[in-house]
């Protein structure tokens, strides 16, 4: 079933990738991208590390050549020269911002439960490492923000207007999360209800932080901000969560222990 999984998400890649370049003008573009990104999420699932990071940067790849055949300029991107350092100072504030923020939120005992998901308690310090210097900035980060609010929101904004735009885009954004969540349901302590409330609550939220990740990319005129902000979420969550999780470990360890005569 994996097997065939990850072929049919590597098919549907490739013929997304095909689809944007050369079929259907813009309209086949947009649909290009979408089928592109469900293909990469079918291959990348329960994959981490360099696959999932090959995979990645493969898929962005082939995004840029949809965009470069259909005119989509950096700037349209989020990535004019003009720019990067406006994004660069947006992105280094937000990050530490958001850092402190979470960080904060792990040293409070009653948040510390939203922190204890065992995909993070089972990682050690080299696997923490890996994910957040790696896996979510070359993987997560840089195909989901180059899909979703660069070339999808280019697209979209040339053909419906920047409203529309983002309004479709974060909506994308919000369904492309349903598998995560229900990977999120059965492996987050948190996660005791219905699967469908797991679900429904995650798509919600990623559809509405995608609406905050357009704005910030509008507004800015920068593809770096929206990256960060998705970086820093994520990654100071590992990091936070990471060490959350090993104190409760090592809490619970010492309860357990029968107490000395």
């Amino acid at each position: 079933m994996k097997v065939l999984s990850r072929t049919a998400g590597g098919v549907a890649l490739v013929a997304g990738i095909v689809m944007g370049v050369w079929l259907l003008g813009d309209i086949g573009a947009m649909a290009g991208v979408v089928l592109a990104m469900l293909g990469f999420q079918a291959l990348t699932r329960k994959v981490e590390g360099q696959h999932y990071v090959s995979a990645a940067l493969i898929t962005t790849a082939g995004l840029i050549v949809i965009g470069w055949k259909h005119g989509v300029t950096l700037t349209e991107l989020g990535l004019g020269r003009s720019t990067w350092l406006t994004g660069l100072i947006w992105s280094v504030g937000i990050i530490l911002a958001v850092g402190v923020v979470i960080g904060i939120a792990g040293g409070i005992p009653r948040m510390q439960k939203y922190f204890a998901d065992d995909r993070v308690s089972e990682a050690d310090g080299v696997l923490t490492s890996r994910r957040v210097l790696l896996d979510i900035p070359f993987g997560t980060v840089l195909v989901e923000e180059f899909a979703f609010r660069g070339l999808l929101l280019a697209l979209m904004t040339a053909q419906w207007g920047v409203v529309w735009a983002v309004a479709i885009t974060s909506l994308l954004f919000g369904l492309w999360h349903i598998g995560p969540a229900l990977e999120m349901h059965s492996a987050h302590q948190e996660a005791t209800g219905h699967v469908l409330v797991t679900v429904g609550s995650t798509v919600l939220f990623t559809g509405l932080s995608g609406v905050g990740f357009a704005v910030l990319r509008i507004f800015t005129g920068s593809l770096f901000p929206p990256s960060a902000l998705h970086w820093a979420a994520n990654g100071t969550g590992v990091i936070v969560g990471f060490f959350v999780n090993r104190r409760l470990r090592t809490q619970a360890e010492a309860a357990a222990e029968p107490p000395t005569p």
